[in-house]
């Protein structure tokens, strides 16, 4: 049986899109997992590395000869940089535990998906035979471009490990048209596109209360996404409408904000998350699922995010700005409302026009589209990717 190595510097088993990759492939190819901590899934190999973190004196190094590698780039010296990349910059990037790294270098992957830009030297390191898919989930260089630190620091390297890595995959996927044809114009490279899709699940669409309309948006509190405007909006809509905000707890400046708004208003809550796999299931009792989210950084622009295809699943009417892939969706499948831009007044406008029975059409709408928009319609495309790539 052929061997996979799935890769991510995050939790594979909370993490949606490293989990289904698991699911789709466990079944049909010997799979070893490495991600943050274990994973608890039958037949499938497991290493948690607690941190992929190299301390500050590693940090430094790694990212200086990502600098210098772009400015071999910028002068035309690729071929200096690529050197550069492939033995030095490797090495530290696959700075684990020993034990480890040794393990990896000793077994015979035919392939290795990694979930993350920052894991493809580690990839390389490891590879010997095997074929290197990149799931790019975001638009690396432009991730935190809202940041001025961040673009001081990390931009450069995620720049340089676009430059060096991207043509040297085997294969590519990503979340959305828009990211794909960046990826391409930016750096030659072709990418096919996988929509975060959810398990689907045996759900019909609960009747809507005149008086009570029920909004919830689950996510994490990035101050990048402007979570602060959706409570703003509840200022601005009807009575019958109430918001719950589902947030993985942190400490930070921006959730102290969110706390304190919320607490302010009566219409608005942030309550605890749940587990990954029961998110559909959680959010089924409520009517509206909410994604306001200004184009802060490119890729909040060309989003599609899980959430989306979570509130279809939970047979929700959709309430988003005008996201430019997520409208492309949401007009699809006519399954909810789309502000005319992202100010907090202007999606409240929309949703105090929805009467309960627009809202019932949207979620009807949301449950013919549940049939589509699931994990099953990836599945047989996400495994072809893979023979073909094992088939070279």
């Amino acid at each position: 049986m052929e061997q996979v190595l799935i890769m991510c510097a995050s939790h594979p088993q909370a993490d949606p899109r490293p989990n289904r990759m698991i699911h789709w492939l466990k079944d049909k190819y010997a799979v070893t997992v490495l991600g943050l901590e274990p994973v608890n899934v039958d037949g499938v190999e497991s290493i948690g590395v607690p941190s992929f973190s190299q301390g500050f004196v590693l940090t430094v190094i790694r990212k200086c000869i990502a600098l210098l590698g772009m400015l071999f780039v910028h002068l035309g010296f690729l071929g200096l940089a690529e050197s550069l990349s492939l033995n030095l910059h490797a090495r530290i990037a696959s700075h684990i535990d020993p034990n480890v790294l040794n393990r990896l270098q000793n077994a015979n992957f035919d392939l290795i998906v990694s979930h993350d830009i920052v894991l493809l030297p580690l990839a390389f390191a490891v590879r010997k035979k095997a074929k290197v898919l990149l799931d790019a989930r975001e638009f690396y260089p432009r991730h935190y471009v809202d940041r001025p630190l961040w673009r001081l620091i990390s931009q450069p390297e995620m720049d340089y490990l676009c430059e060096i890595y991207l043509h040297k995959c085997e294969g590519m996927i990503t979340v959305s048209d828009g990211i794909a044809e960046e990826y391409k114009k930016r750096y030659r490279v072709n990418s096919q596109v996988v929509l975060s899709l959810p398990e689907f699940k045996e759900l019909s669409p609960t009747p809507v209360r005149i008086d009570n309309i029920r909004i919830i948006h689950h996510g994490i509190a990035s101050p990048s996404r402007r979570l602060d405007q959706m409570i703003e909006m509840m200022d601005h809509v009807d009575k019958r409408f109430s918001l719950d905000v589902m947030l993985v707890p942190q400490k930070s400046r921006y959730w102290d904000k969110l706390v304190e708004m919320a607490s302010a208003r009566t219409n608005v809550r942030i309550i605890p998350p749940v587990p990954m796999n029961e998110i559909v299931t959680f959010t089924h009792a409520y009517d509206i699922g909410l994604f306001l989210s200004a184009p802060t950084t490119f890729n909040l622009k060309y989003a599609l995010p899980n959430k989306l295809f979570e509130f279809v699943q939970a047979r929700l009417a959709v309430a988003i700005g005008p996201s430019i892939e997520m409208r492309k969706i949401v007009e699809k499948y006519d399954c909810g409302v789309v502000s005319r831009d992202f100010e907090p007044e202007s999606m409240a406008e929309v949703l105090n026009q929805l009467t309960s029975e627009r809202v019932m059409y949207y979620k009807n709408q949301s449950h013919k589209a549940s049939h589509e928009l699931n994990a099953q319609t990836n599945t047989e495309k996400v495994r072809q990717i893979v023979r073909e790539l094992a088939e070279r």
